[in-house]
């Protein structure tokens, strides 16, 4: 493919099949990741959770193999993994002019308002047969843990002075989780799904993206709003960048701003 292929009508479209699969393959890699490969290395006793080390493992193996499968893939459509070589590929610029702008923050201020009205059905949905999360589900993403404070959070770390886990936990957190999943499911799959759901693609890419999280389905209702916004926003606002910006933001602002008091003794 031609370097400066990048309108959806020009990019190779998937089929339906085969967008399928793009969705399937990483819910079924976290899976195996969580339930076979997991199980070698810990062994839960009743009371305990999962050790933030081996959750923030499961977390770089599977948003890591979801980055390096776009930019493989990426390369071989012929673009250079480079940010000039992506950008118009991808979609890595900033929304064109301000109404644009102001249109992209009333989006993230009513997918914030509909995840913290609708996120509140995770509690229930966690109680329904087939939802219920692993007892020794970490409290990160667990809607029926008790959480009092950011120690709560991370109950098996020593956070006062802890600069190296705020560190790996902002890398983490920002390069394997928002990088690989927005360049995955917005940058590489998004644009390949307009010939099977037309100019309804970011619906359908939004909707795929939230119930890929099979692995943790107790907070799909959470999940929900942020996903077809994400979607929203890379799509037919055409800005990657900021959709990785709101991702991080609903995913991990609010835990890292809390940490930073707690590793610098303030909380």
């Amino acid at each position: 493919m031609a370097q400066n292929d990048t309108g959806s009508s020009e990019i190779q479209q998937y089929s339906l099949a085969m967008i399928i699969l793009m969705f399937v393959w990483p819910a079924a890699w976290y899976m195996l990741l969580i339930h076979l490969i997991v199980p070698l290395f810990y062994s839960p006793t009743p009371g305990e959770f999962l050790p933030t080390s081996i959750f923030l493992a499961v977390i770089t193996l599977g948003g890591g193999a979801e980055l390096v499968v776009a930019l493989i893939l990426l390369r071989r459509e012929g673009f250079k993994l480079t940010y000039s070589g992506l950008r118009e590929r991808v979609r890595l610029r900033w929304p064109a002019g301000w109404k644009k702008w102001i249109l992209a923050i009333v989006v993230f201020i009513v997918a914030f308002a509909l995840t913290m009205v609708i996120g509140r059905l995770n509690k229930v949905l966690a109680t329904v047969p087939g939802f219920i999360p692993p007892a020794w589900w970490p409290p990160m993403s667990n809607p029926i843990a008790e959480i009092k404070s950011v120690s709560d959070v991370f109950p098996d770390i020593i956070l006062t002075g802890n600069y190296l886990f705020l560190a790996v936990f902002f890398v983490i957190g920002l390069v394997f989780n928002i990088i690989g999943e927005e360049l995955y499911y917005r940058g590489l799959l998004l644009p390949k799904m307009r010939g099977v759901f037309g100019k309804w693609d970011w619906v359908a890419n939004g909707i795929g993206f939230c119930l890929k999280h099979i692995y943790q389905r107790w907070v799909y209702p959470g999940i929900l709003a942020g996903s077809i916004c994400f979607a929203f926003v890379a799509g037919p606002m055409g800005s990657l960048l900021l959709a990785m910006i709101f991702h991080w933001v609903g995913n991990f602002l609010f835990a890292f701003v809390q940490l930073i008091p707690a590793v610098f003794g303030a909380g």
